[in-house]
């Protein structure tokens, strides 16, 4: 039993280690097929123009340039898949729980600005803090310098969705459209995006935070102020400088508010993109796919669709296919077996007589040197060579179907395997068969007082040729 497993064992390794490997890749992006012959360590040997795979030989398809953001695959073969559908080779699961918070439920992405400026009578009264005082102004950059992170930030979510959603963008595209989008912020205190884009995100969120922070301990200076004051004029401060007090003050508390909530969302945004980030960094634009090829014909669909990341952003639940390509692989080599009925013309020249008695009592004999035709059925063998030629051989048996002449002929020859689908085969050999022969010694030229020589004939085998055509009726293999 060990000796069985063994040799099992040995025989399967000869086996794999004998599979011829092949490459068939696709780029989505030039949209070209090339195909390639490999080694075992899966090394390009050999470029092929027309190929033909040997079979039971092991298909590498591989698929360039496939954005996974964009892009999900889904892979047919005739009447069986290839793989379960799906892309595959990538996870979007933790980035979709996440997208509907990241794009404000609707890809409403504009925020709350802040005020433009707040050096006006519309925000803060200049007359309750002096001409001179530069705090308001100083609040005021800060305000604007929040407003154009603000929306560059937004921008650059805009541009990294879009360039994400985009099946056509490689991942060097994409990296580098989102750079070129970052480094448009200008600020001293920034790190550059080419250098380190994890470095420009942090210092971004430092920037927005040390802002955020003067922005608050001024305003809240500027309350304070503005509390002393009013106690100070309690008794001699008129109505209308109490209402532009109040109205100030509570001017002053709602900017506190939505700086709050504005750099909380601005912040939060900039997590949102540096995980997109690192999730591009580490994503594969290769997809790889095996199959062992052990039919003759094989058509491979790759169907291309909107992946769910994309289709989650669309305005639309419907998913989109992108675009459909289809790979015919043509398989070399195996043995094939099937019947065929055939019409097959025997003939047994000098082997075969037809014998008679002359009106002198001469026995005499006649050759049967014509063709005689026969129902035949035939079981056709051949390695498979190509689709629409192939040679083999074939054995069967044969009835005649001329009138006086019976008995079963077996017949075996080559064969020449004609259709698509082997339908057709001309074959042409030996046939082994009945023929007629004198018995109790007599010989043809013998006198004799017989009247019916048939009685004194019998069937024996012997060879003749056969040429035919058959049709394919039932593969067996």
């Amino acid at each position: 039993m060990r000796i069985l497993l063994i040799t099992a064992l040995l025989l399967g390794t000869t086996f794999v280690l004998a599979q011829e490997k092949y490459r068939i890749q696709y780029d989505y992006k030039t949209d070209n097929f090339e195909y390639f012959k490999l080694n075992k360590a899966y090394e390009v040997i050999d470029t092929l123009s027309h190929p033909r795979f040997k079979r039971n030989s092991l298909i590498e398809i591989k698929m360039l340039n496939i954005n996974p953001f964009a892009v999900n695959i889904k892979t047919d073969i005739q009447e069986e898949e290839i793989h379960a559908t799906g892309s595959g080779g990538y996870n979007f699961g933790n980035l979709l729980g996440g997208i509907t918070s990241m794009t404000n439920g609707d890809l409403k992405l504009n925020i709350t600005k802040l005020p433009e400026n707040l050096d006006t009578p519309s925000y803060v009264n200049k007359d309750i803090f002096g001409e001179t005082s530069s705090r308001s102004s100083l609040v005021e950059n800060k305000f604007s310098h929040l407003n154009t992170i603000s929306s560059n930030v937004d921008a650059l979510k805009r541009t990294f969705l879009a360039n994400l959603t985009n099946p056509n963008l490689d991942k060097e595209t994409i990296l580098n459209n989102i750079k070129k989008v970052a480094a448009l912020q200008t600020d001293s205190r920034l790190a550059d995006p080419n250098d380190n884009f994890h470095v420009y995100l942090a210092s971004l969120k430092k920037i927005i935070k040390e802002d955020a922070n003067f922005i608050v301990f001024n305003v809240n200076e500027m309350k304070g102020e503005l509390s002393k004051k009013s106690d100070n004029q309690k008794e001699s401060i008129s109505l209308g400088e109490l209402r532009a007090q109040n109205s100030t003050y509570s001017y002053l508390e709602s900017i506190l508010s939505q700086l709050d909530e504005s750099s909380n969302w601005t912040a939060e945004n900039l997590n949102k993109i540096e995980a997109l980030y690192t999730s591009l960094e580490s994503a594969s634009f290769e997809q790889t796919y095996d199959y062992e090829i052990a039919a003759d014909k094989v058509n491979l669909e790759l169907k291309f669709e909107q992946s769910e990341f994309a289709n989650e952003l669309d305005d639309d639940d419907a998913v989109t296919t992108l675009k459909t390509r289809h790979v015919k692989i043509f398989s070399k080599g195996g043995f094939k077996i099937n019947t065929s009925v055939a019409l097959t013309l025997n003939n047994f020249q000098s082997k075969s007589f037809d014998y008679f008695i002359d009106e002198n009592g001469i026995i005499g004999a006649e050759k049967n040197n014509y063709f005689i035709p026969n129902l035949s059925t035939l079981i056709n063998f051949y390695p498979v060579i190509s689709e629409n030629f192939n040679l083999g051989g074939s054995f069967g048996l044969s009835i005649p179907i001329a009138e006086g002449i019976n008995g079963v002929n077996y017949l075996f020859g080559p064969s020449l395997i004609l259709g698509n689908k082997s339908r057709l085969a001309l074959s042409a050999g030996v046939a082994f068969g009945p023929v007629k022969k004198l018995t109790n010694g007599l010989q043809v030229g013998d006198y004799t007082n017989l009247n019916d020589v048939d009685s004194f004939t019998k069937n024996v085998y012997d060879f003749g040729y056969y040429f035919g055509i058959s049709f394919n009726i039932f593969n067996l293999k």
